[in-house]
């Protein structure tokens, strides 16, 4: 249930005298220790307007960020305390340049809060009394033996009978007094109305507002996550398969006669232990062809040697030259490659040393 309290004088004593009304209730008097009557319920206070200033003025345009730095300027030239002991509450801009603020002791509505805390009162809205009436027209309301100024007029006053005809002037022409109860218009009016809970001020709610800003950086954490996840497995797959693509170019390229592809990594495998097996296939080849030309007895195996640099090197002796070109074919039909590093005569036929790589 909705409530108002209306602490109808400056001080903010145990003693001090507050209206208080629920909705559709009928108004109460009595003191602020009294009021804990409305412990629990959704409260809204009314503070008089003669412990604030009203101010309405224009801030330079597209000033942004800058708006509360902007706020303090216009407000050096008006107010003679110190800022640091104040308290502004201002409304939204209105055609974005317009501002209307109020201004208060920051130590008197501390002190307010604390008491209204000891007697277990949480207010969850604060406004001025003379800010809550209607904005159809500018009006003059009598409340608690003096005038509320406001409504459609940029005055937001509170005045004796005496200082309303001494300013009478300077207030609007076509001003309406009313005299009606002003508990309603207060109540309804209060829903436009400057709330001053802002900034120090703002309402916190000590059991949920941790859980809530937690949950909120444990979402975003998680969305981080779940975004990195992402990114780092799509650069994966996306690294993966240029390196695939590149891998079966370069593969196509050395081996264009392998059919297709079906494993890439077996037949690299299987390729690559063909390679490490060169020397010792052909070792086997060479000693093979060796035994059978030494068999036939017309060729003589002197040495057979290796070296990385160079391959094979076999040193042979034949009867004749076209002897050793029966040899270099049969090695050529091995698949091997002979070179002839020397070939020279000798007493008993022809001696040759020949260069052999596979």
């Amino acid at each position: 249930m909705q409530a108002w309290l209306y602490l109808t004088t400056v001080t903010a004593a145990d003693d001090s005298p507050v209206t208080w009304w629920k909705t559709d209730g009928e108004p109460m008097q009595g003191t602020l220790q009294q009021a804990t009557v409305l412990a629990g319920l959704k409260l809204t206070l009314l503070v008089p307007a003669e412990v604030t200033s009203h101010h309405c003025f224009e801030v330079p345009p597209r000033s942004g960020r800058w708006l509360q730095q902007a706020i303090h300027s216009v407000l050096e030239e008006r107010l003679l305390d110190d800022p640091e002991q104040l308290h502004l509450a201002r409304g939204p801009l209105q055609v974005r340049r317009h501002c209307r603020l109020f201004v208060l002791q920051r130590q008197w509505l501390e002190q307010l809060l604390e008491r209204l805390t000891r007697h277990d009162l949480t207010v969850e809205r604060i406004h001025v009394d003379a800010d809550c009436l209607p904005d159809t027209h500018p009006l003059a309301l009598r409340c608690h033996d003096r005038w509320l100024i406001g409504g459609g007029c940029q005055q937001r006053l509170a005045l004796c009978d005496r200082a309303i005809e001494e300013l009478a002037p300077l207030l609007p022409d076509n001003l309406q007094y009313s005299q009606e109860t002003p508990w309603p218009l207060l109540a309804r009016g209060s829903a436009q109305a400057i709330n001053l809970r802002q900034g120090a001020f703002a309402l916190r709610s000590a059991s949920r507002t941790p859980w809530r800003a937690l949950i909120a950086i444990l979402a975003i954490a998680w969305g981080a996550q779940v975004a990195q996840d992402v990114g780092h497995r799509w650069l994966l797959q996306h690294n993966t398969a240029q390196v695939t693509e590149a891998s079966l170019a370069l593969w196509q390229q050395r081996f264009p006669d392998e059919p297709r592809v079906i494993d890439l990594a077996r037949q690299v495998q299987a390729r690559a232990h063909q390679a490490s097996q060169p020397r010792q296939s052909l070792a086997r080849r060479l000693e093979s062809l060796a035994s059978q030309w030494t068999t036939d007895g017309d060729t003589l195996i002197r040495r057979l040697d290796y070296q990385q640099a160079q391959g094979w090197v076999l040193q042979v002796s034949a009867p004749n030259f076209s002897t050793l070109e029966r040899l270099r074919e049969d090695l050529a039909q091995q698949g091997a490659n002979v070179q002839a590093d020397s070939a020279v005569l000798a007493p008993d036929g022809v001696s040759a040393r020949l260069k052999i790589t596979d």
